[in-house]
Order: C-alpha cells, then sequence, then structure tokens
C-alpha cells in the first residue's frame, strides 16, 4: 500500500503577479490578457471584456444576470501522479487533491472491456461509494467508442454493432456497472468523441446510432438507473460545430448535450484563430435547449505543438469566463486532466487511440494536466482554484 496521502494547499502563487496585465497569444484560443489576481478567486467574469469577443452584448441582458446564477458542476479528472501502475496512495491523493480544490463534479470513465472481472467491478463501486460519501455528482462515460478506438475487447469488436451477441454483452456490462454505481452517478454517458470514431468507419454509422439508441432506451427504464439519471452520448466539439450527422438523431433522445472541448487536438500546433467565446455560442445553438455537458475540456501546455504553461492557463481562464455568461445552459464542466501523463502511460493512451508514441496528438494529449507527471503544479491549477470557487456559488 501507497504512502499515506498529502493534500496539496492552493498555495498564493509567486509568479502569478508577473503575468499581471500581460498579453498572451492564447494557443487554443485567442489572445487572452491574462489578470489572475492570486490573493482572491476569480468572480467569473471575463478577463478579455475589452475584446469583441468577450463583449457579445449578452452581459448586460437580464437573461445573462439570471444566467450568472445558474449551477455549473465543474470538476478535474483526478488521474493519479506517477507512471506505471498507480500506487492506492497515489490514488487517493488524485481524489482528494480534485476535491479539495473545489471539485463538484467528478467523470469516472470504464470501456466495456474493463468492466469483464470482478476485480473491476469491485474497483468501479470502491470509487462510486468514494465520491458518493463525498457528496460530489459523479458522471459514469460506458466508453463504447473513445475517439478512434473501440471500448470492446476483441472478442465482440468485429461483429455488427446490431449483433445478438453484442447487445446481449452491452446489456450485462450496463447491469452490473449500474449495480456497482448504486445510484451514485446522476450523468451516463454512453461513448466519447463518438464523431471521431464514425469518421473512420462511415459505414457503420446506421448501426451504431441503432446501437446507441437501444442502449439509452435500456438504461433509461433499468430498475437500477436513480430516477434523476441524465443520460447522453459524447462527441467532440468539432463533431457539433459541423455538425456530424449523428449529433442531431442521438440528441433527440439524450437528456444532455454532450461534447469534448480539446481544440486542435492532433494538428502540429494548436492555433490562435478559434475562439472560445464563439465556440461557446455554437454549443448552446446546437444544444437546442438541453444542458451541456463538457465532458473534457483542456489546452496542452507542451511546446511541442506549440502551446506553454501560460497559454494552458489563459486558455483554461477564458473558457471559465465564457461559461459564466452562459450559466443558464452549461450543466457540466469537466477539466482533462489533474496530471500530465508520464511516458508509460502517454504511450499506453496513445496505443489505445491508435496513435504514434511521439507526435503532435501524443503531445497534446499527455500534457493536459494542472500539474506536471511528477506533481509540480502548472499556472493552470490556480486558474482551476479560481474557476471552481467562483462556479461553486449557486
Amino acid at each position: 500500500m501507497g504512502a499515506v496521502p498529502l493534500l496539496r494547499p492552493a498555495w498564493p502563487w509567486f509568479v502569478l503577479p508577473l503575468l499581471l496585465g500581460a498579453l498572451a497569444p492564447v494557443a487554443c484560443g485567442g489572445p487572452i490578457e491574462l489578470v489572475l489576481p492570486p490573493d482572491k478567486p476569480h468572480d467569473g467574469g471575463s478577463l478579455d471584456s475589452e475584446s469583441p469577443a468577450a463583449s457579445d452584448g449578452d452581459a448586460s441582458d437580464l437573461d445573462a444576470l439570471d444566467a450568472a446564477w445558474s449551477p455549473v458542476l465543474v470538476g478535474v479528472t483526478p488521474n493519479p501522479r506517477g507512471d506505471g501502475t498507480p500506487s492506492i496512495g497515489d490514488v487517493i491523493d488524485a481524489r482528494l487533491t480534485a476535491l479539495a480544490a473545489g471539485s463538484r463534479g467528478i467523470v469516472v470513465r470504464r470501456t466495456p472491456a474493463q468492466l469483464l472481472s470482478d476485480t473491476a467491478l469491485n474497483e468501479l463501486e470502491s470509487e462510486a461509494n468514494f465520491y458518493g460519501k463525498a457528496g460530489v455528482a459523479m458522471m459514469f462515460v460506458f466508453a463504447v467508442v473513445d475517439g478512434f478506438a473501440s471500448g470492446l475487447e476483441p472478442a465482440l469488436s468485429g461483429l455488427s454493432w446490431k449483433d445478438p451477441a453484442v447487445f446481449k454483452a452491452m446489456y450485462g456490462r450496463i447491469d452490473h456497472a449500474l449495480a456497482r454505481l448504486n445510484g451514485v452517478a446522476t450523468y451516463f454517458l454512453i461513448g466519447r468523441d463518438v464523431d471521431i470514431f464514425l469518421a473512420s468507419r462511415p459505414q457503420e454509422r446506421k448501426a451504431f446510432e441503432t446501437f446507441i439508441l437501444t442502449l439509452i432506451s435500456y438504461v433509461r427504464v433499468h430498475p437500477l438507473a436513480p430516477p434523476n439519471l441524465r443520460l447522453g452520448v459524447g462527441f467532440s466539439f468539432s463533431g457539433v460545430n459541423l455538425p456530424d450527422s449523428s449529433f442531431s438523431v442521438l440528441l433527440k433522445t439524450s437528456d444532455v448535450a454532450a461534447c469534448s472541448y480539446l481544440p486542435d487536438l492532433g494538428s502540429d500546433a494548436v492555433g490562435l484563430a478559434s475562439d472560445i467565446a464563439a465556440d461557446a455560442d455554437i454549443l448552446v445553438q446546437r444544444a437546442l435547449g438541453k444542458p451541456i455537458v463538457v465532458e473534457a475540456i483542456g489546452c496542452p501546455s507542451s511546446g511541442i505543438v506549440g502551446s506553454s504553461d501560460v497559454n494552458q492557463a489563459g486558455f483554461l481562464d477564458a473558457f471559465f469566463s465564457a461559461v459564466s455568461q452562459r450559466r443558464s445552459s452549461f450543466a457540466f464542466v469537466n477539466v482533462e486532466q489533474l496530471h500530465d501523463l508520464a511516458p508509460q502511460r502517454c504511450a499506453d493512451r496513445a496505443a489505445f487511440e491508435g496513435q504514434p508514441a511521439v507526435g503532435p496528438w501524443t503531445a497534446y494529449a499527455c500534457s493536459l494536466g494542472l500539474f506536471t507527471a511528477d506533481s509540480q503544479p502548472r499556472l493552470a491549477w490556480q486558474v482551476f482554484l479560481n474557476g471552481a470557487a467562483a462556479f461553486a456559488s449557486p
């Protein structure tokens, strides 16, 4: 068993005053004036309020004033520090750090292939009980697909999505998952970035839509599903923005509009042209009045893809500012990740997605942490603390 975990305090940042008033070109977004007061939480107002993108005219409306008091659950994926198989102490430390930072929602993900053994199910139950006792909202992601990858075990991955054997297996996994979640999960998403998966396999689209719709119906009437469970299907922002042809089909039967927001993932360099406020408006428009769930939001710090610690922090702050002006539309925002992925975990993640161990995709995906892999805080950590504090008020 690992060492007793130590909570990392929210230290005053001696470096942040150096950034006050600095105009930084923010990767994953546009130029943002990064102003991070070290002595009090960010109040949710836009830090680039002088820019046309920020002052879009809705801040003075009565609707915007009402939106400022809408509850938004903010959390961070509590992946542990270090490399290889994490110790129990590091796992607990990551969870406690996320909660102490003000996370009011936690995302727990499992592929169907990860729910085959009693050991795996026991671990899921333990995790659910931990968050249930902590009183935070839990989002369970049943990752039947995750971007480029299928979450099914090899014995099933060669079958049609409409094959009876696939449905039988998925029903069984859902039965076991709901039994072990013990009613703690209030959100249940089926799939992550499914538009990316479908774009690479367009011939599977119709069968996959039928598959997802059937699973939604199965979970919705399941006797172990809590009455307040909200169901959805995870898309990437690109799939919402284009939009992917399956998005509207699956949104109709969903309770929430769910997506990730990882701009330029896979590109050689993260761009400066994306407008976070405009992207937030696109999400609101595409959601058709349904609560928006951002299952994963992040910006890399890696210089390999043209970013930095300052850019990452500015991006996260700009995103929180955009959401603060549209609070009535957003229900759940999950920052991805607590720690960067160390080499072996990074290679494992890349292999799962079918990506090269070295390259822009990997540099981006493995440098999303608010801490380095060995637990050194990045500038974005303070931004997260400020954002979590701001959104903690209903």
